[in-house]
């Protein structure tokens, strides 16, 4: 009996010395979930026109719009109704960590030049002037370019000798705009009078309205107006009196179907949209980023063929290649249209 039980302690012994050799098994570690990316936001700050001006803040936010259809972007706008809060507004949205921001117009380059070093990691972007800032991408465009071909359709299309062009502020990116137009014009035909009048404002309709109608009173049976919101006005004098009138920015004969004949295309949402994709790719430079008529920034809209004969677009298309080639070189100044010698013709 007494043998039974010591073999029954030196197997209990033996079975807990195995026990206590038995490696403890590693507790499970949790796998790490991976942080959601980040989903970029893009701003934009308009110029005292605001949204629903039709021509530039319009255009430019259709841009955002495309990147947020095409990269799920976060978008939004912060509309500026004076010049003061510019600097307030880029500010603002600095200090939220908005992935991209940009001020739309060059009315926006002192305040861009204030708030972009302060704040060295955030992407800016400015439309229509520049500033020496690495994290600002500066979007400019040649208006020249696309306003030689607006003032050519204009020469082409007068019947009485006569055109106008209604600005917004006289600034040098508008009057960028009248040296090309007066240079379309005068090459087609140096005998046709270019009337210019200037509202002081981008949106005042009321005031465009009172401009355009004086023109066209004067005889003058196509304007091209350079105004954003205030152009609207212009595009009503002509619909008022039933004559023809050109557009900026983007296409909009949807205004006035019968009377605006053509638009300058300024490519705004698209200068917006490659510098957005910069950002999405990690290769977001500061510096200036241009666009002509060679590269498709500037170009005739495509209802012109509406309104336009087919002959006379085809002599405008073949002036706006010889831009590309470098045939024609639209002056941007009016120091270049004094020198400005108007080239033959095919």
């Amino acid at each position: 009996m007494n043998r039974k039980y010591t073999l029954l302690v030196v197997l209990v012994a033996l079975a807990l010395v195995i026990v206590g050799c038995t490696p403890t098994a590693a507790p499970t570690e949790e796998t790490p979930t991976a942080a959601p990316a980040k989903t970029l936001s893009f701003a934009m700050v308009t110029d005292q026109s605001g949204l629903g001006d039709q021509a530039f803040n319009d255009a430019t936010w259709e841009g955002f719009t495309a990147l947020k259809k095409d990269f799920g972007v976060n978008i939004k706008v912060v509309e500026t109704s004076e010049q003061s809060q510019y600097v307030p507004n880029l500010s603002t949205l600095a200090e939220q960590d908005e992935d991209l921001i940009v001020g739309v117009g060059f009315l926006l380059k002192d305040a861009m030049n204030e708030v972009a070093p302060l704040y060295p990691d955030v992407h800016f972007a400015l439309i229509d002037n520049f500033v020496d800032q690495p994290n600002v991408a500066c979007i400019q465009f040649a208006e020249n370019e696309g306003a030689f071909l607006m003032g050519a359709i204009a020469a082409y299309m007068s019947e009485t000798g006569k055109v106008g062009f209604v600005g917004g502020m006289e600034t040098d990116v508008v009057k960028k705009f009248e040296a090309g137009y007066r240079a379309g014009v005068m090459t087609v035909d140096p005998d046709v009078e270019v009337l210019v009048s200037y509202a002081g404002a981008f949106n005042d309709p009321a005031k465009g309205k009172e401009l355009a109608l004086a023109q066209y009173n004067q005889g003058a049976d196509v304007v091209f107006q350079v105004a954003g919101f205030t152009g609207t006005g212009v595009i009503d004098a002509a619909v008022e009196v039933d004559k023809m009138v050109i557009g900026v920015d983007r296409d909009q004969n949807y205004l006035a179907p019968d009377n605006v004949i053509s638009s300058m295309i300024k490519g705004l949402g698209t200068g917006v949209y490659d510098v957005g994709q910069l950002v999405i790719n990690g290769e977001f430079k500061g510096g200036s980023y241009r666009y002509g008529v060679a590269e498709g920034g500037i170009d005739i809209a495509p209802t012109t063929s509406k309104n336009v004969p087919a002959d006379i677009l085809s002599k405008v298309e073949t002036i706006k290649q010889m831009i590309i080639d470098g045939e024609i070189q639209p002056p941007a100044t009016f120091d270049e249209l004094g020198s400005f010698t108007p080239p033959a013709l095919p």
